[in-house]
């Protein structure tokens, strides 16, 4: 496989310009995107459609995205060079209350015939961006204790 570097930070590019009919030709098409359900776009999105959804809910919360602090790894144990590791934070203004939010990420990227075929998005340090968005009723419905229980669909 070719370095899938160039083809990833065409995604990273995407957030900071908006442009998402320049990343579709790096999609694969049944792309499987998923996001930590505690994130501000925490889902699994299916397919191209599923991934300018997401990349849509991104938009309606933050604007001036940007990419920070990337680093790239390869798993040691990756005989086909298909998979890399990402780690970063993102940046960007909140629109509900105009002030800087930084959220840290680690993704997990499956690449196959040069496109993106799966995406696991993770992050953390979130629990405060996190109570900003319920403040303003858009974000996850966590307890109050921050606890996971049965009643919310945790375990």
């Amino acid at each position: 496989m070719a370095n899938p570097k160039p083809i990833i930070e065409v995604v990273y590019g995407v957030f900071a310009d908006n442009n998402l009919s320049r990343i579709l030709p790096v999609l694969d098409e049944k792309i499987v995107l998923y996001s930590s359900e505690y994130g501000p776009a925490g889902l699994e999105y299916h397919g191209r459609s599923g991934f300018i959804t997401m990349m849509s809910r991104l938009y309606a919360i933050c604007e001036n995205l940007s990419v920070n602090s990337l680093v790239y790894y390869s798993p040691d144990d990756d005989q086909l060079q298909d998979t890399i590791i990402t780690t970063g934070f993102f940046k960007g203004k909140l629109l509900i209350d105009n002030e800087l939010a930084v959220l840290p990420f680690v993704h997990y990227w499956q690449l196959k015939d040069n496109r993106v075929l799966r995406l696991r998005a993770f992050s953390w340090d979130s629990a405060k961006l996190l109570n900003r968005l319920q403040q303003a009723n858009i974000g996850p419905n966590l307890p109050s204790n921050g606890h996971h229980n049965a009643g919310n669909g945790t375990q």
